[in-house]
């Protein structure tokens, strides 16, 4: 007998200056032969990569990663890797690399998500992001919609990747909107004479702000010295969604601080 979960797909058009208004529902019947059907054989636990992500360094991913590690205690699920990370959710591929590359490493059988925004908030880097999952036999499980991206056979489910494109276009015009307002804002403040940035005079100090950023240069500088796979100057700032020129300005601040060497050879691995 089958079981059959219902899958509500809403369509919304957003109006200028009012709410969002829904325009109608489509009402689709998701049949599977188990409600959780586990893509690996009966001998054989499934395992699992749970990711989590937060915008700033302000939140944190206590309540997700409770609740996704019972997600995956409630499934039977093996967990073999819990990813953490503190960064936007609108970043591109080349910012996901190092998340990605950690996926192929493990290879589990489903890369866990508590929501699709956790994934990404941007359609385009969330479907490649979603297509190398699948190139590498890995399925995307999000606990939001309780959906697979890959049936049980390793073929995309069309309903769940239906859900998955439509809440990301949600998602991503939240972000478009709430960035539009920003600079309203800025604007408004500027007319009423508001002076933006920091007051004339003061300085702040790069490697006290962006620790996370001055420990991932240390990492990437012992890699180059090993003659391993290391971030570029310009990888690094894709992945950390900052300019170029402010890597630059930290590097040159840890070689004054003598924390980074200014030339390879200085570095001395342990």
């Amino acid at each position: 007998m089958f079981n059959t979960d219902y899958v509500t797909i809403c369509y919304i058009i957003y109006v200028p200056n009012k709410t969002f208004v829904y325009f109608g529902t489509l009402l689709y019947f998701y049949r599977t032969f188990t409600k959780h059907t586990i893509m690996t054989s009966k001998n054989k636990q499934a395992t699992a990569f749970v990711y989590c992500r937060v915008s700033t360094e302000k939140q944190d991913t206590e309540r997700q990663l409770r609740e996704l590690n019972q997600f995956c205690k409630d499934n039977n699920l093996n967990t073999v890797k819990v990813y953490e990370e503190t960064l936007s959710g609108t970043k591109s591929l080349l910012g996901r690399r190092l998340l990605l590359d950690e996926v192929a490493k493990y290879k589990p059988d489903y890369f866990i998500i508590h929501d699709y925004s956790r994934f990404s908030r941007n359609v385009k880097t969330a479907l490649q992001m979603k297509d190398e999952l699948h190139d590498i036999g890995v399925c995307l499980w999000s606990m939001q919609t309780n959906m697979k991206s890959l049936d049980s056979d390793g073929t995309p489910n069309p309903i769940a990747n239906l859900v998955f494109t439509q809440l990301l276009s949600v998602y991503e015009m939240e972000n478009e909107q709430r960035k539009k307002h920003i600079v309203s804002g800025l604007k408004l403040a500027v007319l009423k004479g508001k002076r933006l940035g920091r007051p004339i005079g003061t300085t702040v100090d790069r490697l006290a702000k962006y620790r996370r950023i001055v420990d991932m240069i240390k990492e990437q500088e012992e890699l180059k010295v090993r003659g391993q796979k290391y971030l570029s100057v310009r990888k690094t700032a894709a992945y950390f969604d900052k300019e170029k020129s402010l890597i630059q300005k930290i590097r040159e601040d840890m070689k004054a601080e003598g924390m980074i060497p200014s030339t390879p050879s200085q570095l001395i691995i342990s």
